[in-house]
């Protein structure tokens, strides 16, 4: 790298800018690996890591919860069981179990703790997907994967990750530098289709031509475009013209903060919709919209190209500051994110699984009947739906619904780690104010397919690791991250089986004259009508596009497909276009997140963030709020 401050450390901290968005999680991948002798043991057809199908937002994880939310429909009696926590936790993601962490450091390992979720395995987003093949294990990421500018984390996130073995040092060791989940850009390859039908896999350095960092002719010249589109495309990257000439300062800020980025680059810049398109994997894979839904402040500011082309002093940073082979800082575990979870669950519930280190996390075999049971003071019950919270006296009733029955526990508190939009549902006495501040974000839709081949020969052949697909089903198609750890190897011979990872946003552009949180309404919609033999057809579909010139044929190298489906995706942030300029304190995040009596809220939702470190740093507010 040429500086290690990266383009949104320049961008944050800039006074001549507007203000920029907060980078949402390029997060996502898989992995491989042969199985340690610890790993042999027979795996239940129900452990939920190894389930294939449709995960995610899986069949079944959300019936009650839709049922109570679009149509009021709830039981009417509960079964109270006649448990009482010292703390209940709905929601059993990274947030609610760091919320369980929290509270036991606070008042002692012996505190009585019940973390409800509605979903069939722990960790939220946070998915471990699992494939056993030959004798061996893959791993594969079907959510939340890395821990993205981890030096910029709070004292309070570091501290805890740091106390559950994580070790930053360690896994900057354990990634393949050039990967592109994990910031790196080397290895990267275009496919595009022409109006005329042409298609062109063209592989190079792609985001170091974006910024100037490589030559940018010899691959632009290979797109099947006209020479007019290439000489406008060539003239924008090469950084020497200013398309804001003329402008002041202050109207340069207003014009970036205020103009889509598909807008910029085909009024402004010229191109044409097809190759201004070029840029929107990364953007989809951000933001789950491509340029016409972000503020060309947003698109730039999350990687896309055009600093350079909107005048000093943005030219001379990125000629400085940015490097377009390591365009952000991440960290990787082989499952993603959903060690991060394991880790903390196996800190919970110490019989669980074996092991007491980041070294062993991979490979450990987690017990999933241990995760509820009476010996243990801190209780996962999954499969559970909470649909009523509410505070009686001195106690919190908490009623859910699992495996169809309806049941009641209570609680000295409760935190509420689940989605911001369900929590009116859950709690109708909260005020108007606090409930349109919950109400008020709509989560990024997403599908995250984990795709298992038994031989990846035809794909290790290809010109590239990852593959931008601006017109594909897919945005990205990679392979899985190359991290090694202790217990933890990703194969490497021509023939080894091979997880691949391909990132869907279920509807690329934003219809004109609609918010973005409306466009994430549709996509969701969308995701939740889609049956899984139509994803699996288009899945297929493309990759025999991508590497069928590479001897791979879908029906005789698929083992397995693993779609995780996420309708309610990542965490709501605010948009340059379509939101209004809040005061500080009166963000709607900020009205909704307001302690309820007995009851405090945290997720990443309240935090307008969608990091883990979001979600860790809620989690400490709540505890904090309800041990005041």
């Amino acid at each position: 790298m040429r500086n290690s401050i990266s383009r949104r450390d320049f961008l944050d901290g800039a006074a001549l800018t507007v203000v920029a968005a907060a980078l949402p999680p390029l997060a996502f991948a898989q992995t491989s690996n042969p199985l340690s002798a610890n790993q042999q043991s027979p795996i239940r057809s129900d452990y939920p890591p190894k389930l294939t199908g449709m995960r995610g937002n899986h069949p079944g994880a959300f019936d009650d919860a839709h049922a109570l939310a679009r149509d009021g429909e709830s039981p009417t009696a509960f079964h109270d069981t006649g448990e009482e926590y010292d703390l209940v936790i709905v929601g059993g993601g990274i947030s609610g179990l760091a919320a369980a962490l929290f509270f036991q450091q606070a008042r002692g390992v012996g505190q009585r703790i019940l973390i409800l979720d509605n979903h069939d395995d722990f960790g939220g987003h946070a998915k471990r997907n699992e494939f056993h093949t030959g004798g061996n294990m893959l791993l594969g990421v079907g959510g939340s994967i890395n821990l993205e500018n981890p030096s910029k984390y709070s004292d309070i996130a570091k501290d805890l990750l740091s106390e559950l073995g994580v070790d930053f040092k360690q896994l900057k060791r354990a990634k393949d530098p050039d990967y592109f989940l994990g910031g790196g850009t080397r290895k990267t390859g275009m496919f595009v289709k022409s109006q005329t039908g042409e298609s062109a896999l063209i592989a190079g350095r792609w985001f170091g031509a974006f910024f100037g960092d490589a030559d940018a002719k010899p691959l632009v010249d290979k797109l099947p475009y006209p020479r007019s589109e290439k000489e406008k495309l060539l003239k924008f990257l090469g950084g020497n013209w200013d398309y804001l000439a003329g402008r002041s300062m202050f109207e340069r800020s207003e014009y970036l903060s205020s103009t889509s980025y598909r807008e910029f680059l085909t009024s402004r810049v010229g191109l044409s919709p097809d190759t201004a398109s070029l840029f929107d994997p990364a953007l989809l894979a951000n933001f789950s919209v491509g340029g016409e839904g972000l503020s060309v402040n947003e698109a730039i500011n999350s990687g896309a190209p055009g600093l350079s082309a909107v005048g000093w002093p943005w030219a001379l940073a990125e000629r400085l500051l940015v490097d377009g082979d390591n365009v952000f800082e991440a960290l990787l575990f082989p499952d993603g994110n959903a060690s991060v979870a394991r880790l903390m669950v196996r800190r919970l519930i110490p019989g669980v699984a074996e092991g007491n280190s980041m070294d062993d996390i991979a490979a450990a075999r987690f017990d999933y009947s241990k995760l509820d049971t009476d010996a243990s003071p801190v209780r996962i019950r999954l499969n559970s739906t909470v649909v009523r919270v509410r505070e009686e006296g001195e106690t919190v009733a908490v009623s859910y619904i699992q495996n169809g029955k309806p049941t009641r526990v209570r609680a000295k508190h409760c935190v509420l780690a689940c989605f911001n939009m369900i929590i009116p549902h859950l709690c109708p006495e909260m005020t108007a104010e606090q409930k349109d501040g919950l109400k008020y974000g709509s989560k990024a839709p997403f599908i995250y397919t984990n795709v298992l081949l038994r031989d990846g020969a035809a794909i290790r052949r290809a010109a590239a690791e990852t593959i931008l697909c601006p017109q594909g089903y897919y945005c990205i198609v990679t392979k899985a991250p190359p991290v090694t750890l202790p217990d933890f190897s990703p194969p490497e011979e021509q023939t080894d089986p091979i997880v691949l990872f391909m990132l869907r946003a279920p509807v690329r552009h934003k219809i004109p004259d609609t918010t973005i949180r409306d466009h994430y309404r549709v996509g969701r919609y969308q995701l939740l009508e889609t049956p899984f033999s139509e994803i699996e057809t288009a899945t297929k579909a493309q990759l025999m596009d991508l590497y069928g010139r590479y001897g791979f044929d879908a029906e005789r190298d698929i083992e397995a497909i693993t779609v995780n489906r996420w309708s309610h995706g990542y965490a709501y942030t605010y948009s340059e276009l379509d939101d209004p300029d809040f005061e500080e304190g009166a963000f709607p995040h900020e009205i909704g997140r307001r302690k309820f009596g007995r009851i405090s809220i945290a997720n990443s939702d309240s935090e307008a963030r969608a990091y883990l470190d979001a979600a860790i740093d809620a989690a400490w507010r709540a505890v904090t709020e309800q041990l005041a």
